[in-house]
């Protein structure tokens, strides 16, 4: 029987691992949040201009171009705010199976991927009053950052082993060497640095975990000119952001400047809360325990297996967990650079965690079925298949109500068919400053960016005590959610109800 390559099945596999990425991805899409994502849409569509004051998300040019191009090509819409955040999460599963196949071999790349396929954090992307769930389909650095990071340590981790492979003088190694300073594999390590880059330009963050690519540059023993060119293509990237920011704002370091004012002083936290924010964030999220566990596991893995591949995912753990947990709160409880609570800030140390625990529970497994006799080591691979099945059945089957029971982004839908329908019939769509953001996106066509609700909008405060009384003319409507107020607008306000959407609602003037 001819056996197939090995690179045509991890082909296969991480095919397999994208369709099941779309098929859950598409069943949690929630609607545009009514903050950053929309600010990124409206900093990239105005871009070089800001069309309000400069901020962090208007100078974070990794997203900024990406959702230009989406932008000339798709009209303002759902189109162009989803687009990136579709790419970029197809990128992170990639890279994810990617990185976990050279590091610990395919199944265990492929078992950590399926974790994060389902990852909670991921998943459960219900917005409600108060909600945070800020994390697949915004339009935010969060995901996007991590994946290029990752995309990083895979191009990195990769053409370090082919340089193990030429110092070992292997001939298959061989046959790619070329020059003592350049080879063909040099491409993936200015790749990696581009990607490393670019994940910069996207979250200023993603500095914290740049130890994480000097951990492998000397744990895999890398020569000189590789640390240079991985160097090199990071400060492209750099050079790119200070010639756009000299360019549009006049200042090459203003990315910096407006990072060094974020922050914002708080009453009543103390040392303990900034070291638990972590388990604290995680907490308001289905299947904490099972989460933390594998915090347990890559910690156990590193610190007992000692391989080079599980101490690096405890050390891209650690790089970002002591620096979040030093600006928000453990330095100075009094006054917070980031606001770590917010789950979205530790996107970053999903792939790590899903790795980590996957490789951890690999390697246990792997040294059981070692100890058993030959005769046995069939029964040994049926075991490992087994707790394998079991472990991801465990994580992943009680997410799938949540899954099923996703609202998606079904009511701002058809609120949008709705107005449209009436559009001649309104002049003026009042609602709160928060859904005003959200419907200045859902009055155009998803697809083109056409206005299909021509009606003014005319804005309140948010989490009024009420909502405002009809002033009686039949042309001006109101669309109303728990955002807007505590209460529903009453029919002695002069509004009744023509649309109801879950908990968001059309009134029109009584009568």
């Amino acid at each position: 029987m001819r056996r197939h390559s090995p690179r045509l099945t991890d082909l296969a596999v991480g095919l397999g691992l994208v369709a099941l990425h779309l098929v859950v991805t598409f069943q949690v899409r929630p609607h545009p949040r009514w903050n950053d994502g929309i600010f990124v849409l409206d900093d990239a569509a105005a871009f070089p201009d800001v069309p309000r004051q400069l901020d962090h998300h208007a100078l974070r040019i990794g997203n900024i171009f990406p959702v230009r191009a989406f932008l000339e090509v798709f009209g303002y819409g759902q189109w162009a705010y989803y687009a990136w955040p579709f790419v970029t999460g197809i990128l992170l599963v990639v890279t994810v199976f990617w990185l976990g196949t050279v590091l610990f071999g395919r199944w265990t790349g492929a078992a950590a991927t399926v974790l994060l396929v389902f990852h909670p954090v991921l998943v459960d992307t219900v917005i409600s009053v108060g909600s945070e769930r800020m994390t697949s389909w915004q339009l935010l650095p969060d995901i996007p950052s991590t994946a290029f990071f990752t995309l990083g340590l895979a191009l990195l981790v990769t053409g370090a082993r082919r340089d193990e492979g030429d110092r070992d003088g292997s001939a298959a190694a061989s046959r790619w060497s070329g020059p003592s300073w350049w080879s063909w594999w040099s491409w993936l390590f200015i790749g990696a640095g581009l990607a490393f880059g670019w994940a910069y330009l996207v979250r200023e963050l993603t500095v914290f975990v740049f130890p994480v690519v000097l951990g492998v540059l000397a744990g895999w023993r890398l020569p000189l000119r590789r640390w240079v060119q991985v160097a090199a293509g990071m400060l492209s990237c750099l050079v790119l952001e200070l010639v756009v920011n000299w360019w549009a704002h006049g200042d090459p370091l203003v990315r910096l400047k407006v990072g060094s004012e974020h922050g914002s002083p708080i009453a009543d936290l103390t040392r303990t809360d900034a070291l638990l924010r972590f388990p604290r964030a995680v907490v308001l999220y289905p299947q904490t325990v099972v989460v933390m566990a594998t915090l347990v596991l890559t910690v156990l893995g590193a610190l007992l297996v000692r391989r080079r591949g599980l101490v690096l995912m405890l050390g891209w753990f650690v790089s970002m967990w002591l620096p979040l947990t030093l600006v928000s709160g453990l330095i100075d409880p009094g006054f917070i650079r980031i606001n770590a609570s917010l789950m979205r800030y530790w996107v970053p140390v999903l792939p790590p965690l899903c790795l980590g625990a996957a490789a951890a529970v690999a390697a246990a497994l792997g040294a059981v079925r070692a100890r058993l006799p030959e005769r046995h080591r069939g029964a040994g691979r049926v075991l490992t298949a087994a707790v394998a099945a079991v472990g991801l059945a465990v994580w992943c089957v009680p997410m799938l109500d949540d899954i099923a029971d996703n609202p998606r982004d079904a009511a701002w839908n058809d609120v949008r068919s709705f107005l449209a329908r009436n559009d001649a019939r309104i002049d003026t769509i009042v609602t709160d400053d928060r859904d005003a953001l959200i419907l200045q996106i859902y009055s155009r066509e998803a697809l083109g960016g056409d206005r299909v609700v021509h009606a003014e909008v005319e804005r309140t405060d948010h989490e009024l005590a009420e909502p405002p009384a009809s002033d009686g003319d039949p042309a001006t409507w109101l669309v109303w959610s728990p955002v807007m107020s505590r209460t529903k607008p009453k029919a002695a306000q002069g509004w009744e109800p023509v649309l109801k959407e879950r908990q968001l609602r059309v009134y029109a003037p009584t009568g």
